[in-house]
């Protein structure tokens, strides 16, 4: 399925806000997941979705909450999710206050940090970013899955990290960070799916609007 250019531009930018950088960047597609194909499901679950446990630091300091960090990373995999017809549709809701009308309850948990040289920040920032520096972002994702009819539940963990380079003149490599970074939220989904169809998920067949 073709993402038109102004979703992708959009997850780009939400990716620099997680980080919490300004400036212009590169950004990796990632360096330990595979590609994989997860198994074809019948059922397009409606899912409700949260922020629990998560925790968003960034050496140097950073511009986001830990609980919008973790939004912004549900927001990214659901959204894969959806792309790739994995579930019909998704739903954020606060911590706690799921409405049992989806099909599944999806709890984020776990960890973001991104790793920078602050000396070369301030250098970067004092050079109007001409000088270039770096930051590796280290993905701790747990996801904790419950079938609100049934109320079984499954879980799914992932690691992951990529680079992003800020530099002055990198806005002209946009459209190549925009896809390294759709590609680095779509290898995550593909596992965290792929975990939890193994385990049962997605696998009751429902009526077509959710629980019956």
């Amino acid at each position: 399925m073709k993402i038109p250019f102004l979703t992708l531009l959009g997850r780009f930018c939400a990716a620099l806000f997680i980080a919490g950088l300004t400036g212009c960047a590169y950004v990796t597609e990632g360096s330990k997941l595979r590609p994989i194909t997860p198994q074809a499901n019948a059922m397009r679950p409606m899912i409700e979705h949260t922020v629990g446990d998560f925790a968003f630091t960034m050496d140097g300091g950073g511009l986001v909450t830990d609980h919008l960090a973790g939004v912004l990373i549900n927001q990214n995999v659901l959204n894969a999710w959806v792309d790739k017809a994995y579930i019909r549709d998704h739903e954020a809701v606060a911590p706690g206050e799921f409405t049992g009308r989806a099909d599944y309850q999806l709890t984020l948990s776990g960890s973001q940090h991104g790793e920078s040289s602050i000396a070369m920040q301030i250098v970067s920032g004092l050079t109007l970013f001409i000088i270039p520096y770096t930051v590796t972002q280290h993905y701790d994702i747990r996801f904790t899955l419950i079938d609100a009819k049934s109320g079984k539940s499954y879980a799914a963990k992932v690691e992951e990290a990529n680079k992003v380079y800020m530099e002055l003149f990198l806005w002209l490599a946009l459209p190549f960070a925009a896809h390294n970074e759709q590609t680095l939220f779509e290898r995550i989904a593909d596992h965290l799916y792929d975990q939890l169809y193994r385990q049962g998920a997605f696998q009751t067949t429902r009526a077509p609007g959710g629980l019956p």
